[in-house]
């Protein structure tokens, strides 16, 4: 659940335009969220048909190093973001960005090392031989890959500072785009392990490269300099957002280290398969957060509390209708889809597959997410729920990962979110003034009921038909979810609704 998301300046009533502004950046914020989404899971497929499990595993374990340590760029990031677009002088502006230029290179460098050695600990204690040179060469490159990345990123989030999120988003699809070529190019190439190791990690270092190029051609005042005395407007609001990344951290990077110290790297490797699906939940609710943040902190600030009510109720009914039929459909084909992407020999993470996805069924509402919660100015209750949920989650990793293996990780996660949903449910409800019944009949009832058909259709569909091919596994999941979908608009939509849907499609 992370917390990227831009802050927009002013207040009062919004301008002209600002619903579509919002509609078309989170559209496209979704599409850069997907094409990345589906980059990496071309290059995991790939990397599946050509290395052996403890290969694979090994290649997880560093590489999902870039992204899990990005924790004080995130808190950073969304601080500085704040920092500069609730600056509304040009020149307070360009120094807030020199300010948050500087804190950037700061952060990569700490960031850079903390890979390094971490990949260092991963070859020493976890793998031998020719695995562990692979990872030893692997992290220095993505440790120095990454803290290039970190340092470019600043341009893109000037982007968002300025609301340009469709522009930043577009940017975003390009680097994927470089990023994948560049991949394929790497592993079909023959490269060693070690350097597809050290160039996974290149996304942000590309999108950073074009957004930079953006910012000139736009003419935007954003310029690279020392000694900026804006610093104080960014680092103070970063502290509640480091705690949040860090939990989910633990939550997420740990599971691989936990399976690989109790098990094996082979049991790592089946992991991967679960943990990929699993995080095209977590890339959908990382997109939702792009436009929530600013939304919810405009309605705070203006003391606007009718919007702030519809907002939690017509945005959880939406978010639960995006993401009910995805997690449904996920678990019920589980163990055809890892065989059909991954091969058969994956088909034992099945089980893995569907405790991790189990929990979004709750979360996908926007009530309880932390884009939404960060935005109405609850950031400190947030980080104290989930630092709490990663402390349970370490644990019964610790205690069920021995006796379950594979599925050990998966349920201690599943048991820690579901275990903190109630409390930051009544967050967002009080903060919202929203009561429980009113969530239930807007969002849960129409959400809930139709993804229990889907899950019925879908079980049925195996026991009758057994899909077994990637194509026939594909058809019969995206026929489940556009089913899905089609019978929410024609059911449970109203008119006004159905109308705002068929313009954002045409806008689109």
């Amino acid at each position: 659940m992370t917390l990227a998301g831009v802050a927009q300046s002013g207040s009062g009533a919004p301008e002209p335009g600002e619903a579509r502004l919002l509609a078309s950046g989170a559209l496209v914020q979704q599409a850069a969220q997907a094409s990345g989404l589906i980059a990496l899971l071309v290059v995991v497929t790939v990397l599946a048909r050509r290395l052996s499990v403890t290969e694979l595993g090994a290649y997880g374990l560093v590489a999902s190093l870039a992204g899990y340590l990005l924790v004080l760029r995130n808190s950073v990031a969304a601080a500085a973001v704040r920092a500069m677009a609730g600056a509304t002088v040009v020149a307070d502006r360009s120094r807030t960005f020199a300010a948050a230029s500087q804190l950037y290179l700061r952060v990569g460098a700490v960031t850079g090392v903390l890979i390094a050695a971490a990949a260092f600990a991963i070859a020493e204690l976890l793998l031998d031989g020719r695995l562990a040179e692979d990872a030893w060469i692997g992290g220095l490159g993505l440790g120095a890959v990454t803290a290039a990345g970190i340092s470019a990123s600043v341009y893109l989030d000037g982007l968002r500072a300025q609301r340009l999120l469709v522009r930043a988003a577009l940017n975003e699809i390009a680097a994927v785009a470089i990023w994948l070529g560049l991949m394929l190019a790497l592993i079909l190439g023959g490269a060693g392990l070690g350097a597809v190791m050290a160039a996974s990690g290149a996304m942000p270092l590309l999108s950073g490269l074009i957004s930079a190029v953006a910012v000139r051609r736009l003419g935007l005042p954003f310029r690279l300099r020392a000694g900026s005395g804006r610093v104080h407007a960014i680092v103070p609001t970063a502290g509640w957002l480091l705690v949040v990344e860090l939990s989910n951290l633990v939550s997420y990077a740990f599971q691989r280290v936990i399976l690989g110290a109790i098990k094996s790297p082979a049991q790592v490797g089946l992991y991967e398969g679960p943990l990929r699906a699993h995080n095209l939940l977590y890339a959908l609710n990382g997109a939702l957060a792009v436009p929530t943040v600013p939304t919810a902190s405009r309605y705070v600030a203006t003391g606007d509390d009718r919007r702030l009510r519809e907002l939690v109720l017509r945005g959880s009914r939406y978010t639960l209708a995006l993401f009910v039929p995805v997690c449904v459909t996920l678990m019920a084909l589980a163990e055809p889809l890892l065989r059909a992407w991954l091969g058969d020999r994956y088909g034992d993470g099945a089980t893995a597959l569907t405790l991790l996805v189990s929990y979004w069924l709750l979360y996908g509402a926007l009530v309880v997410t932390p884009g939404f919660l960060v935005g109405a100015g609850r950031a400190r209750e947030v980080a104290l729920i989930m630092a709490s949920a990663a402390g349970l989650n370490i644990a019964l990793s610790l205690a069920l990962t021995p006796g379950l293996g594979l599925e050990g990780p998966a349920l201690a996660t599943t048991a820690a979110f579901l275990l903190a949903y109630p409390f930051l449910l009544r967050l967002g409800l009080t903060t919202a003034s929203v009561r429980l019944g009113e969530l239930a009949r807007a969002a849960w009832l129409p959400a809930y009921s139709l993804g229990a058909a889907l899950a019925g259709a879908l079980v049925a569909v195996r026991l009758m038909a057994d899909p077994t091919g990637l194509a026939a596994v594909t058809a019969t999941g995206l026929a489940g979810v556009a089913g899905y979908w089609i019978a929410y608009y024609a059911v449970f939509l109203d008119h006004g609704e159905r109308a705002l849907v068929r313009g954002l499609l045409s806008r689109s």
